[in-house]
């Protein structure tokens, strides 16, 4: 089993896996497709940096605080570099197709160092503290749908009610620290299948 331990208790993970058992997951697959789609902010087929700084850049205006600036910069650039370009050197010129993304994440979420949950449960901190604007420790209907639209570029009131009421564990109306990353993390750790309901923080998965 793999199971996380940290200031959160929650997490208990299935029995681990290889990378080509998460690929032949057609629900796995759809999570990855899902999030390609919404990364690719330009709409061109493939994920680049230019992405992932526009991606800055919108983060950066939900802020009152400019001195998280240069920190969003980073942790978007590191962002692509880590997970989606497998860690590789990256520049200007580097791009990420589709299923160069399904092979990277399934290598990354198969591995067996315990650094790479350790990783994105900090990624996941750092992204709730973005989205959390008003700072009171927990993300509202209307942070979330705002932080959705970064992707989107326009607000989609009925998608991010979907995302965010699949995160809201507890249905207590606001999204707890321990309920974000749990999502987080178990959308990419948890291969799935069609009998679950995995949280979707991302929303509806592409072919649902």
């Amino acid at each position: 089993m793999i199971i996380l331990r940290s200031s959160f208790s929650f997490l208990d993970l299935s029995v681990k896996m290889s990378p080509e058992q998460f690929v032949s997951s057609s629900v796995w697959r759809a999570k990855m497709k899902t999030y390609f789609k919404l990364m690719d902010v330009d709409k061109n087929g493939v994920l680049t940096l230019s992405d992932y700084e526009e991606i800055a850049n919108r983060l950066i205006q939900l802020q009152s605080d400019s001195s998280k600036d240069e920190e969003i910069r980073k942790m978007c650039r590191s962002l692509f570099q880590s997970f989606m370009a497998g860690g590789e050197a990256v520049d200007d010129n580097t791009k990420v197709t589709e299923e160069d993304l399904i092979a990277k994440a399934a290598k990354m979420v198969s591995s067996t160092e315990p650094s790479v949950l350790e990783v994105g449960r900090k990624k996941n901190e750092i992204f709730f503290d973005i989205i959390d604007t008003d700072h009171s420790g927990q993300i509202s209907r209307e942070e979330y749908r705002k932080y959705l639209a970064v992707y989107t570029g326009v607000e989609q009131p009925d998608h991010a009610n979907q995302a965010f009421d699949s995160i809201d564990s507890d249905k207590s109306g606001f999204i707890s620290r321990e309920e974000f990353v749990e999502a987080h993390i178990r959308y990419w750790f948890e291969p799935g299948d069609d009998r679950e309901n995995p949280p979707l923080p991302y929303g509806l998965l592409v072919g649902s």
